[in-house]
Formats: structure tokens, sequence, C-alpha cells
């Protein structure tokens, strides 16, 4: 979980749940970058996750409903607090980001927001679609890459996910130093694929972030978190 995510503009540009897509490829891409949080994976259950943080502290919010409003709005409402923190490049920032944001107001103890942060990596589940579509576009011979504005190691989900071997690579914000929507990014990904950032389709949720790549020529494909499937059927369809 990072500190991307739909803003209000976004919402209003896919609010009907289709996919838009930024620019259209001519027949299938040599190569798929993909967004991790929204994108290839989701959050599972926000009970679960209160409930797994609950059972390692004493302490506990003051409500559940409470604790799931803060986690839902953490990064939105962290941006307004720190607004020049880029958290997506430093583990300790992003830490800080969280726990920060969830505690203010003393609405949440420390102790429990700090259990809700190192339990966050277990809360990630595959998004609708996104093994079939992996797993398919990877036998096609389509060049696979994860890229996200992260400070967390995602390789030990992907590898419990039994994907990992299917990815051709990993560029996690954090390791590289640079964010989307930086064309250096999605440069920087092309590369570790062997291929051109023409050749290349960025699959998000993130009209803002994900569409970064345009400035290199990169065709981007937005859909909202619960309709990527249809945008993972038209770019690999079965």
């Amino acid at each position: 979980m990072s500190g991307h995510g739909d803003s209000p503009a976004d919402d209003d540009r896919l609010g009907r749940g289709a996919p838009v897509e930024h620019e259209r490829s001519t027949g299938r891409p040599r190569a798929v970058l993909l967004d991790f949080h929204n994108t290839t994976a989701v959050v599972g259950s926000m009970e679960n996750w209160i409930a797994e943080a609950g059972s390692r502290v004493a302490s506990r919010p003051a409500s559940t409903s409470v604790a799931v409003g803060r986690i839902r709005t953490v990064w939105g409402d962290a941006r307004e607090l720190f607004p020049t923190l880029d958290w997506d490049l430093d583990a300790a920032a992003h830490r800080h980001a969280f726990v920060s944001t969830v505690t203010r107001g003393e609405a949440m103890p420390l102790d429990f927001a700090e259990a809700l942060y190192e339990t966050m990596p277990n809360q990630w589940v595959l998004n609708d679609g996104a093994r079939d579509f992996i797993v398919r576009a990877s036998g096609a011979g389509i060049r696979l890459a994860i890229v996200s504005n992260i400070a967390l190691d995602i390789r030990p989900a992907l590898a419990g996910w039994g994907i990992a071997s299917a990815l051709d690579a990993v560029v996690l914000s954090y390791e590289v130093g640079s964010v989307k929507p930086d064309p250096r990014i999605f440069q920087l990904a092309a590369g570790r694929l062997d291929s051109d950032p023409r050749e290349c389709l960025m699959i998000g949720d993130s009209a803002h972030d994900d569409a970064g790549g345009a400035a290199l020529g990169m065709p981007c494909l937005i859909a909202r978190p619960d309709q990527m499937w249809r945008a993972f059927e038209l770019v690999c369809p079965r």
C-alpha cells in the first residue's frame, strides 16, 4: 500500500467503470508495465487487517469503523499533513507518514498504528484477473514489469502468489530514486525489459501517476481497481 491512488479527478473520469486509454497502442505490445497497488494487487478485508494488528498489541482503536475510515483515507490525508514528504522514496518516511496520519488526534493508539503498518503486506491480495493475465501474457512472449510508487519490498508477496517467475523486472520507487509520473522511472522500466518505451504499455489505476510515460510515447491504459480485469482482457484476451 503506497501513497498513490485515485484522486478526485480520477474518480470523476473513471466513474463509469470502463477502462480509459490515454493512447491506443497498435497491435499487441512488446512489453507491459503494471502498477502494483489497486492494479495488480488490492487490500483484502479491512476488518481482517484490523484484527491481525489487534492480535499483536493490547491497545485498540476507539472503534473499528474509525480505524477503517482512517486506513481508507490515509494517503490522501498524509498528503495534506506532509505535502513535501516524498515517502515513496524512503522506507522510514513511508512508515512515519502512515503512523502519524492514522494516529492524528489520538483516535488510534500508537502501538496499534505501528502494528497496522507492520501487517500491511499481509493484507495484499491479487486483483481479479491479475494472475491469469500475467500467466497468459508471459506465455505469449510479452515482457512484464511491476512499476510501483512504494517504499516496501513487494517481492515476497509476488513470490508467495507464484507469479514472480513470470515477471521480467520489478521497479520500485524507493529503490530507483524516482516516482511516477516522472518519465525517468518509465524509461528505466522499459530499459530493463529491453524495450523502447513506445513498444510498452502501462496499465494502472491513476490517471496522474501511471500516465507519466506518455512523455516518452508510452501508451497507458487506466481503469478503476474493480474494473481492472477488463483492461487485462483488452490487452491479452483469453
